[in-house]
């Protein structure tokens, strides 16, 4: 019978160390420091069998979160499936900056919505973070496997006060817009597909390979989904208050992007904030 030193040994030239041992480790429902620990465990033929496949996975690039089926984001931990883009860290910058709003902000009535929601790593961990405030919180995705997903998380971290939506942008608020109530406040996120042709075809090929291109791409030099949600917040906000819409986009999107809300939300404030890169990452629209 092998043990974990065997599967170490030989496989520790085909992929990174780190990797090897965390996949060895989730196969095994173990840590990462028991498998550094004692390198003398047996493994069944059965769970080795396993192990070959996984590290096949990654020697051809699949990404690491997909075969261990989790990614840590905010200091929790995501499900996350083939069908739902990979949390990333500059990501947890659009998380902090829409904290630090709400939590300085007056107990006023507030509506949350996340769209775009993915994993739901974002809304859940806005809502972990502020579960002393009364929040309505709505995760809002067009694909319907992402949503189980999401859904799946927020029963994982005990948020079920999120209400999960299937829908293209905000159209089904659009068309019904009961959600959106008249004494609340309504905050509008997103981590919309924003990638271009040109950057998609230069990712990398465990990104381009392995994640849904429709939660990457997008058209018109990767802004045609935020122009689509702005041209509804315009529209929305002749309906209700909207307090505020935070955005993750592409660094060399800001200028574009800029014209982009001046000319659907052409009174607002616009705030730009860079990632820990120093990178244009972070987009705060304030309608007046």
């Amino acid at each position: 019978m092998a043990t974990i030193q065997t599967i170490l040994s030989r496989y520790r030239p085909e992929i990174d160390d780190i990797d090897l041992e965390l996949i060895i480790a989730n196969e095994l429902k173990k840590t990462r420091e028991f498998v550094l620990a004692h390198p003398e465990f047996c493994i069944s033929q059965l769970k080795i069998k396993d192990l070959e496949l996984k590290i096949s996975r990654r020697k051809h690039d699949e990404p690491l979160a997909y075969i261990l089926n989790h990614k840590e984001f905010y200091g929790l931990d995501f499900k996350v499936t083939a069908n739902t883009l990979i949390p990333r860290p500059e990501t947890e910058l659009l998380v902090e900056k829409t904290i630090e709003i709400l939590t300085t902000a007056k107990n006023s009535a507030l509506s949350i919505f996340d769209v775009g929601t993915g994993s739901g790593n974002i809304i859940i961990s806005i809502a972990k973070k502020l579960e002393s405030k009364k929040i309505n919180y709505f995760g809002i995705d067009i694909s319907k496997e992402a949503l189980e997903v999401a859904k799946y998380n927020a029963r994982k971290h005990n948020q079920k006060k999120i209400k999960f939506i299937q829908s293209n942008l905000l159209n089904s608020f659009l068309e019904n817009t009961k959600n959106f109530l008249p004494n609340h406040e309504h905050i509008i996120l997103a981590n919309l597909p924003y990638l271009s042709n040109k950057i998609y075809s230069a990712s990398l090929p465990n990104v381009k390979n392995f994640e849904p291109k429709l939660a990457l791409y997008s058209s018109m030099a990767g802004l045609s989904h935020y122009k689509k949600l702005l041209e509804q917040i315009k529209e929305l906000s002749k309906r209700c208050k909207i307090r505020f819409a935070i955005l993750e986009f592409s660094p060399e999107q800001k200028k574009e992007l800029a014209i982009l809300i001046k000319k659907n939300l052409p009174l607002s404030e616009i705030q730009f904030q860079k990632d820990l890169f120093d990178k244009w990452r972070i987009c705060v629209i304030i309608p007046t």
